[in-house]
């Protein structure tokens, strides 16, 4: 009778322990994973994939530089957040704010041209390896439309 009592009590936390797990994969199947950005992770992606013309003109630092220029944009325009600071608050995320590539390669050829950095089809190649990365890890949503 004792051994009934205790298959009766397993099958009961077996089933419970089930219908948790099920419920937390769930709920986490629908939920998107942060993108994280490592600088290093990025710089060495991009590198790899600049055209040969590109990095023969331009330094690991330069590259750095750029990245870095182009992320502070983003957090300009309110898409990005700094290290470590949650993404679900005010101070990160305006609501409804995009980020135009064309306004960032503006922004950004006119910044290194104004310190003397990479020329603009260099900082170009950059910036759109830095876009194809970023959606790499998932970081950038879909385009929106115009209009």
């Amino acid at each position: 009778m004792v051994w009934v009592f205790f298959a009766v009590g397993a099958v009961a936390v077996i089933l419970i322990a089930l219908v948790a797990v099920g419920k937390a994969v769930a709920e986490l199947e629908t939920e998107r994973s942060p993108a994280v950005y490592d600088l290093n992770d990025a710089v060495d992606w991009i590198a790899q994939r600049l055209p040969d013309e590109v990095t023969a003109r331009i330094s690991f630092e330069d590259l750095k530089m750029l990245l870095r220029w182009h992320l502070d944009w983003f957090q300009e325009a309110g898409v990005a957040s700094r290290h470590g600071q949650e993404l679900a608050t005010d101070q990160v995320s305006i609501d409804g704010a995009v980020a135009p590539h064309d306004a960032a390669i503006d922004a950004i050829v006119a910044r290194s041209l104004a310190a003397g950095g990479p020329e603009a089809v260099d900082v170009v190649c950059v910036l759109d390896l830095q876009m194809k990365y970023l959606t790499a890890i998932g970081a950038v949503g879909d385009e929106v439309d115009d209009s």
